[in-house]
């Protein structure tokens, strides 16, 4: 009967996990031997050539001054994008020359290399690799921000690439395929570069273009936006008007979006620049973006009150316009006319709503203010406590409780 009772336990803490991990998309994650290295203060270079394959490097905030050659699949890691900072001095070639597949670069400011634009030195360079990943870099004072050669299926995300000498990010020698995402490029000669007509079908969009000499030069075949409703990029020397809506961008209302393409590249620019807003919810990291004239000072995200608040400044008596996108798996509404925006507590905000498969997209306007504070009202948002922890406890719970019935009931067979 103990051996039943035992086996009906298990059998129910078995059959609870498994319906955890279906409802929540848990991942059951198998440990191998892959280090996390401490750099602190010391060289990056060495802690890479001690590592092995797939073993993270977190560097920790200081100057650090090397370059540095990755040539094994490693994460490096800073440990703060704007105190983590790797100093060419006016003299290195390279900061970070890739020459493995896999690798990821993140979190980390990168300055100074050869000023001599006869030089072609560069923050981050890739060569004949595959499949890497540099985010929320942030490099200045170089002749050559990216240098992508020879490399498909690279990722550029979240950095921001100012006052280069050259170019921002160049892709030469059939450099196909790489993403180009949420970055912001300003004050460059020129922003990308397409060297050679091979080095072509990359995606670019969401990226804000402000105030270059030239925002792209070359004339492979490359996607400058993501379709609609989800966008393009902004370009800061656009001037159409956002007059219509739509797909075609011939039906009646503003949506954030300019009535005409940018240079026949970009079916959907952007009218303002676009902020990417970090919401941490339950160990996830949540991208909210938005396209705003007004300035962004916070934001909080409530899931009780399945609300988002943004608090925006700007010119008092002049017209404020927003355009957010939110995930559909942070916020969201069974119907696009659930949603509820409004102005301060007070003023009910109307809203042009759309949607794709993972997120919300809502444009409104409103009277600016020095200080305003807009909340979005959802119906359903991502709770506080995943599931999946509280199916965990509900199933530690009820295995006790067999266990405990079991025990009880052999206890009083034994001793009565």
């Amino acid at each position: 009967m103990k051996d039943k009772v035992a086996t009906f336990a298990i059998a129910i803490l078995i059959m609870l996990l498994f319906q955890a991990a279906y409802f929540t998309n848990f991942r059951f994650t198998c440990f191998g031997s892959n280090e996390t290295i401490i750099v602190d203060g010391g060289s990056i270079q060495a802690a890479i050539n001690n590592a092995n394959e797939g073993d993270i490097i977190f560097v920790k905030a200081g100057n650090y001054s090397e370059s540095i050659v990755v040539n094994k699949t490693v994460s490096i890691i800073g440990e703060n994008a704007e105190k983590t900072i790797i100093d060419g001095n006016g003299i290195a070639e390279y900061i970070f020359h890739v020459i493995a597949s896999n690798v990821i670069i993140e979190n980390f400011t990168l300055r100074s290399t050869n000023p001599d634009p006869n030089s072609y030195s560069y923050a981050v360079g890739t060569y004949y690799v595959v499949n890497v990943t540099f985010k929320k870099l942030i490099i200045t004072d170089v002749v050559i921000g990216f240098d992508i050669r020879s490399s498909n299926f690279t990722r550029i995300f979240g950095n921001q690439v100012e006052a280069c000498k050259s170019w921002a990010l160049r892709m030469r020698e059939a450099s196909c395929n790489n993403t180009v995402v949420d970055n912001l490029f300003e004050n460059n000669p020129t922003a990308i570069y397409f060297a050679d007509s091979k080095s072509k079908f990359s995606m670019i969009y969401h990226n804000s273009f402000i105030n270059n000499s030239n925002n792209v030069v070359g004339y492979a075949v490359n996607y400058f936006d993501n379709g609609y409703p989800s966008g393009g990029n902004y370009w800061s020397n656009q001037t159409a008007p956002d007059l219509k809506c739509g797909s075609n961008q011939d039906e009646i209302g503003s949506d954030g979006i300019l009535d005409e393409s940018y240079l026949g590249w970009d079916r959907y620019p952007f009218a303002h620049p676009i902020a990417i807003l970090e919401i941490p919810v339950s160990g996830e990291i949540f991208e909210v973006k938005v396209s705003t004239n007004s300035s962004i000072n916070f934001c909080v995200f409530n899931p009780e009150e399945r609300s988002l608040n943004l608090f925006l400044g700007g010119i008092a008596g002049t017209t404020g316009s927003c355009r957010i996108s939110i995930p559909k798996e942070l916020l969201s509404c069974d119907s696009l006319l659930q949603w509820n925006v409004t102005l301060s507590d007070s003023e009910h905000l109307t809203y042009l709503a759309s949607e794709d498969e993972e997120r919300t997209y809502l444009y409104f306007t409103y009277n600016q203010l020095n200080d305003v504070e807009i909340e979005i009202k959802g119906i359903n948002a991502v709770p506080e406590f995943p599931h999946v922890f509280m199916l965990l406890v509900l199933s530690g719970v009820m295995f006790a409780s067999c266990i405990f019935c079991f025990f009880k009931k052999r206890f009083l067979t034994e001793y009565t």
